[in-house]
């Protein structure tokens, strides 16, 4: 089941979680850890490659170039930041 935000823009549960976890969170840091535990749930192993997989998902979803990361910026070997 997927949803329909802003201008039809339309997202998977697992992306609308993801940016759910950034967004209550602007501008500040948030853990590869963090992220997988608040999307996928505490009992799943850390997975970057699945997380990175999402994030580039909602990149072209969100933005105008995918190379050149507008909202949802890499701390690389950290985590990940939304910038409104």
């Amino acid at each position: 089941m997927a949803g329909d935000g802003p201008a039809g823009l339309r997202l998977t549960p697992t992306e609308w979680r993801l940016l759910e976890a950034l967004a209550c969170r602007p501008g500040r840091l948030v853990s590869h850890r963090q992220l997988v535990r608040q999307v996928w749930g505490p009992g799943i192993a850390e997975d970057s490659s699945s997380l990175r997989l999402y994030i580039n998902k909602l990149r072209r979803k969100l933005g105008p170039d995918p190379a050149r990361p507008r909202y949802l910026t890499t701390e690389p070997g950290m985590g990940y930041r939304y910038q409104p």
